[in-house]
């Protein structure tokens, strides 16, 4: 097995390296580290090219790490939070997940896991949330969103943590789902909002009672053929209908300012 960990950290041998290390050597399975921080990311220029099937003019790193994740048979998400959400690099790559749509069958057959480390349980924000938006956007095979709280490098390590870690392990092994309390079951979210009295997963969009019990299930980041209805025929449709209004929306915008 080859293990590709995608991590947005720039601290060499912090939590989230040494957790990739530790898993890949439980797996006994080849280890490749994108570190996000070392690629150039540029910002999405929301042209939709790409979901028209063109090449992405932006030139810089995102197609390396694209070719890189193709390389891998399974994923591992290991990042840190900064100031409740994830890191500026890992938000850039996951603003350019258009570009992972062209890949959809081969990347929705990785399994992915995902840890996300945290040093106070009360800021630890929704990073994990973010973390699991660009793997499901990138269309992995998510069994695992994982929240650690390991602030000190090595702190990973501890008893109650590796006990985490080898969740991790084992769910790759086994492609076993795992859903965490107070996890969105469908797609393990941990965002949710309240919608008329109802829990609403901010991600896929099911929706719950006040004791979690489902009522509806979601679609949205989940169903394969939701994400090609969604970004390959809605989507495209906007585009086409702003080509069609945009002298009147041109002419709303002038009346403005």
């Amino acid at each position: 097995m080859k293990l590709v960990a995608l991590i947005a950290s720039e601290r060499k041998n912090g939590n989230s390296e040494i957790s990739a290390k530790y898993i890949a050597k439980k797996l006994n399975a080849e280890l490749k580290i994108l570190r996000l921080t070392k690629y150039k990311i540029e910002p999405c220029k929301a042209c939709y090219a790409c979901l028209f099937g063109k090449e992405c003019e932006i030139e810089d790193d995102v197609y390396s790490i694209l070719d890189e994740i193709e390389k891998g048979d399974a994923i591992l998400i290991s990042s840190p939070v900064y100031f409740l959400d994830a890191t500026s690099k890992f938000k850039a790559l996951l603003d350019r997940g258009f570009l992972a749509l062209q890949r959809l069958d081969s990347f929705s057959k990785k399994n992915c896991v995902i840890l996300t480390f945290h040093g106070f349980k009360e800021a630890k924000g929704w990073a994990s949330a973010t973390h699991l938006i660009l793997a499901r956007t990138f269309c992995f095979n998510v069994l695992a969103n994982i929240e650690i709280r390991a602030a000190l490098p090595g702190e990973a390590f501890t008893d109650e943590n590796l006990k985490k870690l080898d969740l991790a392990v084992e769910v790759l092994k086994t492609g076993k789902k795992f859903v965490a309390k107070n996890q969105c079951p469908i797609c393990l979210n941990t965002a949710f909002r309240i919608e008329n009295g109802r829990i609403v997963c901010a991600l896929c969009n099911s929706e719950f009672d006040r004791d979690m019990n489902l009522i509806k299930e979601g679609k949205w980041f989940i169903d394969l053929n939701w994400i090609r209805e969604h970004f390959f025929k809605e989507l495209v449709e906007l585009k086409n209908e702003f080509k069609r209004k945009k002298d009147e929306l041109r002419k709303l915008i002038e009346k403005y300012i």
